[in-house]
């Protein structure tokens, strides 16, 4: 493993983490839950735009194919997602969440061998 393979999954991480907040504050604060907050919701897409097409760079670079990058994409999401969706929101982490959080990190060990 080098180091852009260790720079595009912690990229792709923070980059998940800022869509969750992106997405879903709207049901987590009061304050974004009007139009106000569109206006800083929509300035969000650039710099994660910009994020993602960085982590997709590196991840070429470090994997050498555009296959190993998606897929670490899609489990770095699904990983976040209902970490951050059970702490803020409080939603149960049932068996299934689970399981899908356990098949996200298969994934990911995959493109690492």
């Amino acid at each position: 493993m080098n180091k852009y393979i260790i720079m595009t999954i912690l990229l792709f991480i923070f980059t998940n983490i800022v869509i969750w907040f992106q997405l879903n504050s709207q049901l987590v604060w009061e304050w974004a839950k009007g139009t106000k907050s569109m206006w800083l919701m929509c300035l969000l897409g650039m710099p994660i735009s910009l994020m993602l097409w960085l982590g997709t760079k590196w991840g070429y670079i470090g994997f050498g194919n555009l296959w190993a990058v998606r897929f670490m994409g899609f489990a770095a999401s699904m990983i976040t997602f209902p970490i951050m969706t059970y702490f803020l929101l409080g939603e149960p982490m049932t068996l299934k969440v689970f399981v899908t959080m356990g098949l996200a990190l298969i994934i990911m060990l995959i493109q690492l061998i």
